[in-house]
């Protein structure tokens, strides 16, 4: 569904006339109302009596978000707000069921077997949104190739939707323990009140994020008599103010990005006029490459920790916008795309390692609510800065030039954020990801199952 559906909607906009501005738009606004859902998933689970049912609800809206789009492909005719609006319930049902699927896939996958498990399904699942791509980039091709660009669109987004509801019928057949959703309702929102300290997320796992598309093995840290790491900072003196500023420095990151990310679709397919086979094949280079560095980058974070990886991912992040700048050759986007896949993967782990090493488990429920928030307006903030300066400039390939030299000068001054910045040492078994969205920039929509990672005391 992602490889063929979400992955292709700003250029469903731009072949149906919206504009550039427009297709960055779609890329980005949608996400901020996915992600409000996400404020009140918790409630949503009590009110429809269980996980699995809000889960159902999520994905089947997800499936049929795609079939206003194909009648829009058919008719060849939709506006910008309609788009929004059907991206923004693609978006609903993406996000708003990502925390609480974290928790039932708890209650199905037993502990013993979860890293070997969600370690295969990860890679499944990129294998299959890589085939995905390609194959929708091929149908696009020979569509457009033809005179019939539309009903390619309308014959990916018919997959997408298929597909989607093929996993809803999955879904529908898994067996879940029954639970008095009242009484955990309140007891979830008494724990998150009194905060938290249980050491229990308000989803029942031991920290939650809603966020690279690959698993990678990551252990380290030797604990004394007392269970606590060794060599670490107390977590009622700096830690927290650690946590704050690891968190400011990811959203400061996000506006940075989306300044210029949005609106790499539209500056590859109408600036450079890249055919679909060009612009796919970009897109799955900079995939791929990610998925291999995040399972090399995984296995070698024992190595240095977690902070040294941000730090890599951080300044290696910098100036891959403006390499953009530098030629429109396709051999050129090839290796850039490539180099973008590994610091963009050296990033995303860092960061959510540095999250559980930051933040103490008491302390993440309250600080993610303030991360999650700034993060949808950071990123829509970034989105609508890109856009206001693409229509001032009144467009054109130097135009776009100044969106991605703006994007490296924010995510330079950003690194200011990570000094001072101090972790405590944790061991986690397996990070393994669900992937959630491909951006041309390769900076992902994924989130991490939660269920293959253990940060307690002495675990």
């Amino acid at each position: 569904m992602v490889g063929c559906g979400e992955s292709y909607l700003a250029a469903f906009a731009l072949a149906i006339g919206l504009g550039e501005i427009s297709a960055g738009l779609v890329s980005s606004v949608p996400l901020l109302v996915g992600g409000a859902l996400q404020l009140i998933s918790l409630r949503a689970v009590a009110w429809f009596g269980s996980e699995k049912r809000w889960i159902l609800c999520c994905s089947t809206l997800q499936a049929l978000s795609f079939v206003p789009l194909f009648l829009a492909a058919m008719t060849g005719t939709i506006g910008l707000i309609p788009l929004l609006v059907i991206a923004s319930l693609y978006w609903t049902g993406g996000l708003g069921g990502a925390p609480p699927w974290n928790t039932w896939m708890e209650s199905i996958v037993p502990a013993r077997v979860r890293p070997r498990y969600f370690a295969g399904r990860t890679r499944t699942s990129q294998l299959c949104t890589l085939l995905a791509l390609v194959g929708a980039g091929a149908i696009l091709q020979s569509t457009r190739n033809h005179g019939y660009e539309l009903f390619g669109f309308a014959a990916i987004f018919a997959a997408a939707s298929l597909f989607r509801l093929w996993s809803v019928f999955w879904l529908w057949r898994h067996q879940t323990p029954t639970r008095d959703w009242a009484a955990v309702n309140r007891r979830r929102i008494s724990t998150a009140a009194g905060g938290r300290a249980s050491g229990v997320s308000a989803w029942g796992t031991r920290g939650e994020s809603h966020g690279g598309s690959a698993g990678g093995d990551y252990r380290h840290g030797d604990r004394d008599a007392s269970g606590s790491p060794k060599g670490v900072v107390p977590a009622a003196t700096s830690l927290p103010m650690s946590g704050l500023r690891l968190l400011s420095y990811l959203v400061a990151v996000q506006m940075a990005v989306q300044i210029s990310g949005p609106f790499f679709a539209p500056y590859m397919l109408k600036q450079l006029q890249l055919s679909y086979t060009e612009f796919v094949s970009l897109l799955a280079i900079g995939f791929l490459s990610k998925i291999i560095a995040l399972s090399w980058w995984g296995k070698q974070t024992h190595r240095g920790g977690a902070k040294r990886l941000l730090w890599i991912g951080g300044v290696g992040i910098v100036p891959l916008s403006s390499l953009w700048i530098l030629s429109d050759n396709l051999v050129v986007l090839v290796a850039v795309q490539m180099v973008s896949g590994v610091m963009w993967a050296a990033y995303e782990l860092g960061f959510f390692l540095m999250f559980f090493e930051t933040l103490p488990i008491e302390k993440r429920t309250r600080m993610l609510t303030f991360y999650n928030f700034a993060n949808m307006l950071a990123l829509c903030g970034g989105a609508f800065i890109g856009a206001m300066l693409l229509r001032s400039l009144g467009g054109g390939q130097s135009a776009y030039w100044v969106l991605f030299g703006t994007s490296s000068i924010g995510r330079l001054l950003a690194l200011g954020l990570l000094f001072g910045i101090a972790a405590r040492t944790i061991p986690v078994i397996q990070v393994c990801m669900r992937v959630a969205g491909v951006r041309l920039s390769t900076s992902t929509a994924d989130s991490p199952i939660l269920s293959t990672l253990d940060d307690r005391p002495g675990a």
